[in-house]
């Protein structure tokens, strides 16, 4: 009996009615058959769909070398130590397999297409070189700039103090992170040009100009001391 509604699957793929069944028996085939089929159809069709969203997720697939060295130098403002001086000597494959691993650590909902963290991080990149490019004889992309770089660490300032056309001093910028108490950065543009320099920060994983409040001179100074 299952060799005839096998035989009766095929010829209604097909197209066909069911031959060498009774009346009866081929209304059952085609109850059966024609839902398996829409079954089979639409799985087959999930599955493709799921196979080419993962694939078009995956930012690494299609990538030159050149476009996933690009994507690694960022991370340097955010890998581990022991992440560290292993990607350079990889082949383009191993470069490709060493950024995957890298989000996959980090992925907070495994198993899904999105990757939350590896998507708002290039996203921070790409707002970063945007609004933080500097100019010049050799241009520097925002993500290399210092206030690229604690943006792409931290996000946007909760609060910024602005003095882009100071008096009595070079233009600097002051920036606030309330989430983290006590987390504050100066920027100083030395060449008056837009290329602004972290000069000071509470942060102590930052280095700290030694002359950044004769730089400043002292009004500027006590404008961001009271920020």
């Amino acid at each position: 009996m299952l060799g005839q509604y096998g035989v009766a699957l095929a010829r209604v793929k097909a197209g066909e009615p069911p031959r060498g069944l009774g009346v009866c028996s081929r209304v059952m085939a085609c109850r059966v058959a024609c839902p398996l089929l829409v079954l089979l159809t639409a799985g087959l069709a999930a599955g493709a769909q799921q196979r080419d969203s993962s694939s078009a997720r995956d930012r690494f697939t299609a990538a030159t070398e050149a476009r996933l060295d690009s994507l690694y130098l960022p991370l340097l403002y955010v890998m581990r130590a022991d992440e560290r001086g292993i990607y350079p000597a990889l082949s383009a494959g191993g470069k490709r397999d060493y950024l995957r691993r890298f989000w996959n650590r980090r992925d907070p909902t495994p198993g899904t297409l999105e990757n939350e963290i590896e998507d708002a991080f290039y996203a921070r990149i790409a707002k970063a070189n945007r609004r933080f490019r500097e100019g010049g004889t050799a241009p520097v992309p925002g993500w290399r700039t210092d206030r690229g770089r604690i943006f792409i660490k931290h996000g946007p300032p909760d609060q910024v103090l602005s003095r882009p056309q100071p008096a009595a001093t070079l233009p600097y910028e002051v920036w606030k992170y309330t989430r983290q108490p006590g987390l504050k950065y100066c920027f100083v543009d030395v060449t008056r040009f837009g290329n602004y320099v972290l000069v000071w920060s509470t942060d102590r994983q930052e280095r700290n100009e030694r002359n950044w409040q004769q730089l400043l001179g002292r009004e500027a100074y006590e404008h961001v001391m009271r920020f």
